[in-house]
């Protein structure tokens, strides 16, 4: 026997994507009437967990926001992060578990913190969004932009390769007084998160573990969007054990984020040589040719030329690779 508490957790699950259909859906999945179905949607619809729009037919439907919650602070010399975080931030995770509200109460605190470090932004922006299958939160300043900064500051000489540094972990403005890993680090604790600024997105996705960049129409300053599901059983600890953990670190390096446009070749040695930046110290390093089509001899000869000058002890591996990428790396690894 099918419960009431199993339909209409399966109704809520499901009703992202099925916002026309998910009456035909939950029949189809429980085998039960559709008076019965509807029975359970207007208990959600009462419980104010669910809203429906339109007459009978064109009838559809969609979670109700739990929180939608947002905040312009000026940044100035009485700005507190941590006040910040508690009086406006810390009221509205009560609803999450406690592993997704350890997760962004921690992030928020680096993010604005990084702002008032690194951005010059006397303005910031947030949002805080939840539904019963999505947390996602947006941040914006108006700052010198964080992919420009960057790269200046660490003479990297394009946006292309900030992000990559960015991916890498480890790049900072600052290395006085930081690690340069705090960003690295709160991009993989969300299923999904995306920088924009100075022109350029980057994008994480945490479920196949991979980046996607591109054009932007974010110039001026830097906006974040990070999204995570209230189910998720991720942790900081998990996460910060496989970005800090020495032993078994392996430096993962996306090589299509060279590439921000269709017209944009991987095919010089400068380009190799400037993705290989703060390499030393790493036991391995992991190529990832996803979404490459073609790389030069050149540039497969300088990866693998510079890493063995390097450390001849850097393990080097690719994945996602095609066939000629493969042939390639293989034989400039033979060589050396």
């Amino acid at each position: 026997m099918n419960s009431s508490s199993q339909i209409k957790k399966f109704i809520l699950d499901n009703l992202s994507s099925h916002r026309k259909d998910i009456i035909y859906t939950a029949i189809q999945r429980f085998g039960v009437s559709r008076q019965a179905i509807l029975k359970h949607m207007h208990t959600l619809i009462s419980e104010n967990k669910v809203i429906a729009h339109g007459k009978t037919r064109d009838r559809f439907y969609e979670l109700r926001t739990q929180l939608s919650f947002n905040k312009t602070i000026k940044v100035d010399h009485n700005f507190s992060c941590s006040k910040t975080i508690k009086k406006y931030v810390l009221p509205h995770l009560n609803k999450l578990p406690d592993n997704v509200a350890q997760i962004v109460k921690f992030s928020m605190a680096a993010l604005l913190q990084n702002i008032i470090d690194h951005s010059n932004s006397d303005q910031l922006y947030f949002k805080l969004y939840f539904n019963h299958d999505c947390f996602h939160a947006i941040l914006r300043d108006n700052g010198k932009g964080l992919f420009s900064h960057i790269s200046s500051t660490n003479n990297l000489g394009s946006l292309n390769n900030a992000a990559i540094e960015l991916v890498k972990g480890g790049v900072t403005t600052d290395k006085e007084n930081h690690s340069g890993y705090e960003l690295n680090a709160v991009m993989h604790l969300f299923d999904s998160f995306k920088i924009e600024s100075n022109g350029m997105y980057l994008d994480y996705n945490h479920i196949d573990q991979s980046y996607i960049s591109g054009e932007s129409a974010q110039l001026q300053g830097t906006r974040m969007h990070f999204k995570i599901s209230p189910f998720s059983k991720r942790t900081c600890h998990e996460i910060f054990k496989k970005i800090f953990d020495v032993e078994n670190k392996t430096l993962s390096i996306p090589i299509n984020l060279l590439a921000i446009s269709d017209s944009d070749q991987i095919n010089s040695r400068d380009q190799a040589r400037e993705i290989l930046n703060n390499i030393s110290g790493s036991k391995k390093i992991k190529f990832d040719f996803k979404s490459v089509n073609l790389i030069s001899p050149a540039f497969a000869d300088e990866l693998i030329r510079k890493i063995k000058n390097t450390d001849p002890n850097i393990e080097i591996q690719w994945i996602n690779s095609n066939e000629t990428i493969d042939m390639m790396m293989s034989h400039f690894l033979k060589r050396l």
